[in-house]
């Protein structure tokens, strides 16, 4: 886990991201996975999960990583 960290950082301060790595997870906590739950007119509960709309600073640094800014797919369920 420390090397990887310590590969992220390096990755990171090459393209100009200086922030220690407590501040990155701060910034990147702001970006979440949602789930919505609803029930329809057939009684069957139906659940949409997605997530949230990237803000500038997570584009930065997924930009810097070679990451996608939503790496997971929407995804819905029918019970």
């Amino acid at each position: 886990a420390y090397h990887l960290l310590c590969v992220i950082q390096r990755t990171l301060r090459e393209s100009g991201i200086r922030h220690h790595w407590a501040t990155l997870r701060t910034h990147l906590s702001g970006q979440v996975r949602v789930t919505t739950s609803m029930v329809n007119d057939k009684g069957q509960v139906i659940h949409i999960r997605h997530t949230s709309e990237p803000e500038p600073v997570h584009v930065k640094i997924y930009n810097a990583l070679g990451l996608p800014v939503r790496p997971l797919r929407r995804l819905t369920t029918i019970e």
